[in-house]
């Protein structure tokens, strides 16, 4: 996983935050044909609507010359045999489709957000050099690394912004068996993390991604402290010298929390440990159900009374997050995941990137309005928003108030001057909760 410094990491498991598990394949598809377009100049997805799959999902060129294929496959558990089988046939079909229907396929791309092991390199190399030999095809390969690195680039940032920023999941893979991890060893689920005296067993959202260089490394994760008491508790952890931003945004996260007023819904500091190059935050995990535990989004819209208490958490929401605001800091990750819903109302799970300078263009409190807003949305109706074509969530709900339906559609807005600000979005939510539980809108 690469991410440059002082940019919040990019997750593909987002794609299943906003669509499930069924649509995420197709939500990856999209994303692509507008990256694609973004490099290049041109590029449109091609649906399969009639019988016979010619093998395309994202075309660039005309079906009567020249063209290049991008074949996107969501393999988010790896790339195995019957996947591999899977591909080899992808490129079969956009061959032989090529060759029934007068055009010539000049470059073929399967893009991936996996990553290949070494058994899955060993395969695609030379299957790549056979292919291109017996069909002069040019072939490459965008998997995770590459996929990256092109959104990572100007062209593509309103892309990552709309993808990724709203909703960057942390979702797990299967985890190893247990081992030992030092500031030097990696954090997957299951691993135990030494931070300090305290030793730590890893969950299964834990997550590691290094800067674009390999000279700075982040990690966080929901665990266990190991003891006569055990403990649960959110770690994130920044190491070595390309990660100096990282170190010093959870310095500055440290001190927040210290300097916090009672009750704003932020996490409880339990320390922050300076150990060689490596800086870890460690904070109580709040007792409770997170956000898509108790909300969603699923791909189901929410019942009224429902739809009123997530409008009433997420209010709550709104107030810690102004509470950030009011410090000059800025939140900028907020996901289904990084809300826990407790008996006593709403706790943030960390603090996102603040005291992170660099971290997108538009302002922080903009950021915030809109991914509150997006999850606002995406939980109450069963789908995720897409930028300037997102429909009002009384399309879905008819008695969700109008005046909070218009609000949402500006906090969701191209334009980060026009959005409102927190404590506006979040006094509105509080009215729309209160109308939306008497069963009528407003």
């Amino acid at each position: 996983m690469v991410m440059s410094a002082g940019q919040p990491p990019i997750n593909f498991h987002a794609h299943r935050s906003r669509a499930g598990e069924s649509g995420a394949p197709e939500d990856f598809e999209q994303m692509l044909a507008l990256l694609v377009q973004a490099i290049s100049g041109s590029g449109s997805l091609v649906y399969a609507n009639a019988p016979g799959d010619w093998g395309i999902d994202v075309l660039v060129g005309e079906l009567d010359g020249d063209v290049e294929i991008f074949q996107a496959k969501y393999l988010m558990g790896g790339v195995g045999p019957s996947q591999r089988t899977n591909i080899q046939h992808s490129f079969q079909r956009a061959v032989t489709a090529a060759a029934q229907h007068g055009y010539t396929v000049k470059r073929w791309v399967l893009c991936t957000p996996a990553s290949l092991g070494p058994v899955e390199r060993q395969w695609w190399r030379p299957w790549k050099l056979a292919q291109e030999a017996a069909t002069g095809v040019a072939i490459e390969l965008w998997d995770e690394t590459v996929l990256r690195g092109l959104l990572l680039q100007p062209a593509a940032r309103h892309i990552r912004r709309s993808f990724y920023e709203p909703y960057r999941d942390e979702r797990p893979k299967s985890p190893p068996a247990v081992i030992r991890s030092g500031p030097d060893r990696r954090w997957r689920p299951g691993n135990e993390a030494i931070v300090g005296p305290h030793v730590y067993l890893l969950h299964s959202d834990a997550t590691e991604e290094h800067t674009a260089d390999r000279t700075g490394t982040w990690r966080e994760a929901t665990a266990a402290r190991i003891g006569p008491k055990s403990v649960r508790v959110r770690l994130r952890q920044a190491v070595g010298p390309g990660a100096s931003e990282l170190r010093e945004a959870l310095r500055a996260q440290a001190r927040l929390l210290r300097e916090r007023p009672a009750g704003p819904g932020w996490p409880e500091l339990l320390d922050l440990h300076e150990g060689g190059v490596a800086t870890t935050l460690v904070m109580a995990r709040p007792e409770g159900r997170t956000w898509r535990e108790a909300f969603g989004p699923s791909a189901v819209a929410l019942d009224r009374m429902t739809a009123a208490r997530a409008l009433a958490a997420a209010a709550r929401v709104c107030s810690a997050l102004g509470a950030l605001h009011g410090r000059g800091r800025f939140h900028r990750a907020l996901t289904p995941d990084g809300v826990v819903v407790t008996p006593g109302g709403v706790v943030l799970r960390d603090l996102g990137w603040a005291g992170l300078a660099k971290a997108g263009g538009a302002p922080g409190s903009a950021v915030d309005v809109e991914m509150v807003a997006a999850l606002v949305h995406h939980t109450l109706t069963g789908h995720p928003p897409v930028p300037l074509l997102t429909p009002p969530v009384r399309a879905t709900l008819p008695a969700f108030p109008e005046a909070l339906d218009d609000l949402l559609l500006r906090a969701l807005g191209p334009d980060p001057g026009g959005r409102p600000r927190v404590r506006e979005l979040g006094d509105a939510l509080g009215r729309a909760r209160r109308t939306l539980s008497l069963g009528g809108a407003a």
